[in-house]
């Protein structure tokens, strides 16, 4: 099989978006991974996002046969990336000339790191990407809860993020132990990027969590979840996440999902006991 390979930048064109999406469909009935969520498919054609896709495609039939999105989600040229080459033309060699073209275009980019996400059932993906000198960094599991009313908790307060940007960063430095300015570039990024909005949960007025949500077309994400340490164990964490099954429901979407890292045993503690349940598992992996 001939192939030809081109990189495109984001945000993709709407026909070039249908390609991605019909070869997504046919890659997910083998494989049962939600490829839609690890190459960020909903996103592509967001004019704000910073990135590009890598394409492949069969010079006899002029179909796409395999795709990277490699995305700088808070343009800090920090790079994820994912790939998925068509079930039918597997082991054929299009993942590695789709991770050469990749490096390239990271090279050019000045690209200053970039993880790969790999679906913890392709054991070919975790293999190819050793080969290009990849090592395993952590693992993720994404978790849904169906999107239902629940009963709040009266004391707290869940609002948008108006102006707080001080309480904000101490409870960023407190919760992830972030920078000032690390706190500042998130702030900036969840609250200036359409589809995103950040939210405040208080107790007396105080700010005490924040979590930010991410709207597509039937999902909507929780991220950035985060309780101020002289906060914990009032159950502020369960409020959001039942605030958060809420408003997907007000918003008429189908489920809620969240990304948590594997050995983060008492947030996934808490996560299941607000129903969420375990629907994937991905690793991530860092240039060596």
């Amino acid at each position: 099989m001939d192939i030809s390979i081109m990189t495109v930048s984001i945000p993709v064109d709407t026909d070039t978006l249908k390609e991605i999406q019909e070869l997504i469909h046919y890659a997910f009935i083998e494989d049962q991974v939600d490829y839609a969520a690890l190459l960020s498919v909903d996103e592509l054609s967001d004019t704000f996002l910073k990135g590009f896709c890598v394409l492949a495609y069969d010079d006899d039939t002029d179909k796409l046969v395999g795709v990277i999105s490699a995305i700088d989600r808070i343009a800090t040229l920090d790079f994820e990336w994912s790939a998925v080459v068509l079930p039918s033309v597997r082991r054929q060699g299009i993942g590695e000339q789709l991770i050469k073209e990749l490096t390239r275009n990271l090279d050019l980019r000045g690209a200053t790191e970039d993880i790969a996400l790999v679906p913890k059932a392709s054991k070919a993906g975790q293999q190819l990407i050793s080969k290009f000198g990849y090592v395993h960094d952590f693992s993720e599991r994404t978790m849904a809860a169906d999107a239902v009313e629940n009963e709040m908790i009266s004391e707290i307060e869940i609002t948008p993020y108006s102006s707080e940007e001080l309480e904000l960063i101490e409870l960023l430095a407190s919760a992830f132990g972030d920078t000032e300015e690390e706190a500042r570039e998130l702030i900036a990024f969840n609250t200036q990027t359409p589809n995103r909005n950040m939210m405040l949960a208080l107790i007396n007025k105080e700010v005490v969590g924040t979590v930010s949500i991410v709207e597509e077309t039937e999902k909507l994400w929780v991220t950035g979840l985060a309780v101020h340490e002289k906060a914990r164990g009032k159950g502020i964490a369960t409020s959001i996440l039942n605030w958060s099954k809420n408003e997907a429901h007000r918003l008429g979407k189908a489920e809620v999902l969240l990304d948590v890292e594997t050995d983060n045993e008492d947030a996934i503690s808490v996560y299941k006991k607000v129903g969420f349940k375990t629907i994937n598992f991905t690793h991530f992996y860092r240039k060596g």
